[in-house]
């Protein structure tokens, strides 16, 4: 186990990007950057992959359901709301071409308020990962950029909502320092039999706090 600063960690994923080796020494640029207009159909397709997935019974209402999701997408993109972001991670690779650049994962980050929150604090929505690009550490590079982007507004905890049946999720969440604060419309849910919405909360560490990671990069 390596201990390794927060702030530092922070500011690895900061930088505009980082390489990583593939098998046939070609080098692949991973970033993680703000959302563009250009990257709104990826967006909405990696969305629809993680929500809507084709083995659903509703899978003849995708694109549908993609439609709006690109819609919302670029209206949040467009609105001028000053603690919104939305990330994205590209993995940028030189083909014979040019360099070839694919968006791989997104989350979004904003203030949420609620009757059970005293104040807005920062909230993650709308994490996902392609599903070919899963279990690479995609996810928790969002989670952390998420954290870095929480301090500069000068909060020092954050907040996101995870369903009870999605297992792999919940062991992100629970294994990057989030804990469960209390379940949404636990009796709706249970009367038809939906899964349960979790809310999960964290204090975010402040500079020169010693956080524990498995390697410089964990997996997702």
């Amino acid at each position: 186990m390596i201990k390794v600063d927060s702030c530092f960690i922070s500011y690895l994923l900061s930088n505009p990007s980082d390489s990583e080796a593939t098998g046939d020494n070609a080098a692949i640029a991973v970033e993680v950057r703000l959302a563009q207009s250009q990257d709104l159909k990826s967006l909405a397709e990696i969305l629809t992959d993680s929500f809507f997935p084709t083995a659903n019974y509703w899978s003849f209402l995708r694109p549908i359901f993609k439609l709006g999701i690109y819609e919302d997408l670029r209206g949040r993109l467009r609105g001028d709301t000053p603690y919104y972001h939305c990330l994205v991670v590209s993995q940028t690779s030189v083909t014979a071409t040019g360099p070839q650049e694919i968006i791989v994962a997104t989350a979004e980050i904003g203030l949420k308020s609620s009757a059970f929150l005293a104040v807005p604090i920062p909230y993650i929505s709308n994490l996902a990962v392609s599903p070919d690009r899963r279990r690479a550490g995609l996810a928790r590079r969002l989670l952390l950029k998420c954290e870095q982007i929480a301090r500069e507004w000068g909060f020092e905890e954050l907040s996101l909502h995870v369903l009870d049946n999605n297992l792999a999720a919940q062991s992100l969440y629970l294994s990057s320092g989030y804990r469960l604060q209390k379940t949404d419309g636990w009796l709706i849910n249970w009367l038809f039999n939906r899964p349960q919405k979790l809310f999960l909360h964290k204090k975010i560490s402040q500079c020169g706090d010693r956080i524990q990671v498995s390697g410089l990069w964990s997996e997702d």
